[in-house]
């Protein structure tokens, strides 16, 4: 499967997992990269195919606004680590990427981008997309 056929198979099948209030959500693609956003298009959802030579995807939330907006976001979600760690499992990260972004995410292997791949990472995104949108509402 070809980058740009999985990145648009993997918003449908995304959409189609989440509850109706999450479904609502704005994709952006480029590249290896297709993000999903909710109300500010820089914190959102973000799946990067790092495929070449390393054969890995991040499925992640992306803090991308100001360093104070992404630091208290930071800050925020590691202090909910167990519930994080909880619903998602020991190998979602909650890092500083940057001097001013930050993320919770995973990476994940693959060998080839396939159907049951598309399959396992949009199961994967709307997990985390549906336990950590409430979260992140609920600190706006």
């Amino acid at each position: 499967m070809r980058i740009q056929q999985f990145q648009i198979t993997l918003v449908d099948k995304t959409r189609k997992l989440l509850p109706r209030k999450l479904k609502d959500f704005e994709p952006r693609s480029f590249f290896t990269i297709v993000k999903l956003s909710y109300k500010n298009p820089r914190i959102h959802y973000e799946v990067w195919i790092r495929g070449k030579e390393e054969h890995l995807i991040e499925v992640g939330l992306h803090f991308e606004a100001d360093k104070e907006t992404n630091d208290a976001l930071y800050a925020y979600f590691d202090s909910r680590a167990f519930d994080v760690h909880a619903a998602l499992g020991p190998r979602v990260e909650i890092e500083r990427w940057t001097n001013s972004w930050s993320r919770v995410h995973e990476v994940v292997p693959y060998e080839t981008l396939d159907e049951e791949l598309v399959d396992a990472i949009a199961k994967k995104l709307a997990k985390m997309i549906s336990v950590l949108q409430p979260m992140l509402d609920e600190f706006e």
